[in-house]
């Protein structure tokens, strides 16, 4: 399976935010090898978080899909769903690997 180019580098920026251990560091490797839905799931997170994203006690715990949905940018698990228009309001820019 190709992986994108930017997966290194959101994994790793989802690593120091949530602070993953090497067992929950192993998990997500197993849930995302082979498994395109969660890379994406994965890098639209990451570019979630750059922008802003957060699940606090202040907001009700929103989840990544309603929060996209309040952010105008539809389901981020939809087709449709536009990782630029997301990463456009990145506070953090994505760190691009090749």
């Amino acid at each position: 399976m190709f992986y994108p180019a930017s997966l290194s580098a959101d994994l790793q920026y989802l690593a120091r935010r949530y602070e993953w251990s090497a067992e929950d560091k192993t998990e997500v490797r197993a849930a995302f090898t082979d498994c395109p839905e969660m890379v994406h799931f994965f890098t639209v997170l990451a570019a979630a978080h750059r922008a802003g994203y957060e699940q606090c006690a202040a907001n009700g715990f929103i989840r990544l899909q309603a929060w996209c949905t309040e952010q105008h940018l539809g389901d981020p698990f939809g087709p449709t769903f536009d990782l630029a228009a997301l990463d456009a309001l990145a506070i953090e820019p994505r760190k691009e690997h090749a």
